[in-house]
């Protein structure tokens, strides 16, 4: 169940109901470049004095990597349907699956080195990723 505060606590420019609301607008540049990332044809890298990259490791063991991409995709995505009043029973089945295979993709993309793998070595794999990544944001945010 979507997050919901009483309608008089949200200044209007925040959310709306008929369009794009503030925190979506805000999320959704940041989920692409996590998904870049995530499907391994891009990502977004700062030099000096940075020196951060979406890619870099914030626990790895055993070949399992947690990144940054990961962190911002999953939160991105928590983020986006506890904000927005979308439920998961409003959903066609197809909304359903596609929402539930871009998560389900995100993780095993990131705890699984075989699927990082796979998805760097296959392009098409990797565009895939990022294209269901950007339906599933938009069924949860904007449907």
């Amino acid at each position: 169940m979507a997050l919901s505060l009483p309608a008089k606590y949200v200044p209007d420019t925040v959310r709306r109901e008929d369009g794009i609301d503030l925190t979506d607008s805000l999320l959704a540049p940041l989920f692409v470049l996590a998904s870049f990332s995530i499907g391994a044809v891009g990502t977004l890298e700062f030099s000096a004095p940075l020196n951060a990259s979406l890619n870099d490791a914030l626990y790895a063991a055993h070949g399992t990597e947690i990144t940054y991409a990961f962190i911002i995709s999953m939160g991105v995505l928590i983020t986006a349907w506890l904000t927005n009043e979308s439920t998961p029973e409003e959903w066609t089945d197809v909304e359903t699956v596609v929402v539930l295979l871009a998560v389900i993709l995100n993780i095993l993309g990131a705890l699984v080195p075989a699927v990082q793998v796979t998805m760097e070595g296959m392009w098409y794999l990797g565009w895939f990723s990022v294209l269901l990544n950007a339906a599933a944001f938009y069924v949860i945010a904007y449907k």
